[in-house]
């Protein structure tokens, strides 16, 4: 009996930290996918071309497909998450691809394949964000950690998305940009 009651309460522990999660996954592939199509009204796309690969420079991403109208980019993001001891704090990162099509006054940027890669001494490397528990398994990782490194995911890419807006949005409302004085 005790053994049932412990299955019951691990599977309801597990299930709401699965609900606690808060990533967008698209319907029809269901990969994790961050997608916006953002307006630059006034931005040439060789203008918007610039922006987005001297921010992505910045960001540390490697450019890895380039046509006239994409970029596509290898990246990254680090996040720390609680040891399987919870004594100490490990830190790891998320590899993902960025995908950004230019028009003439918008974009749209696309983040999707979500990979958690971790330390390869501990053998901590979770995978696919999608999936509900870690590669690694239990014995490396807790379900509390894999959640954790999915909201920080989740967190660093809505700065990320929003600092490329941002830098977009300068460039655009710069005086100095401007052709119809």
């Amino acid at each position: 009996m005790k053994k049932i009651v412990l299955s019951i309460l691990i599977t309801l522990g597990v299930a709401a930290a699965a609900v606690a999660q808060n990533l967008p996954v698209d319907a029809g592939t269901g990969k994790i996918t961050y997608l916006e199509v953002v307006d630059a009204t006034g931005v040439s796309p060789a203008n918007l071309t610039k922006v987005v690969k001297e921010w992505a420079t910045k960001q540390g991403f490697t450019l890895k497909e380039e046509a006239a109208d994409k970029l596509v980019y290898n990246a990254s993001t680090t996040v720390e998450y609680p040891n399987i001891n919870g004594s100490m704090t490990e830190k790891s990162a998320v590899t993902f691809t960025l995908s950004v099509f230019i028009k003439d006054g918008k974009y749209r940027y696309i983040a999707t394949d979500f990979v958690h890669v971790g330390d390869v001494k501990v053998k901590a490397s979770g995978g696919k964000l999608e999936n509900v528990t870690p590669e690694c398994g239990a014995t490396k990782m807790t379900s509390k950690s894999w959640v954790t490194i999915k909201n920080k995911t989740n967190s660093n890419l809505i700065v990320l998305t929003d600092d490329l807006k941002r830098v977009v949005k300068e460039f655009q409302n710069d005086p100095a940009n401007k052709s119809d004085w």
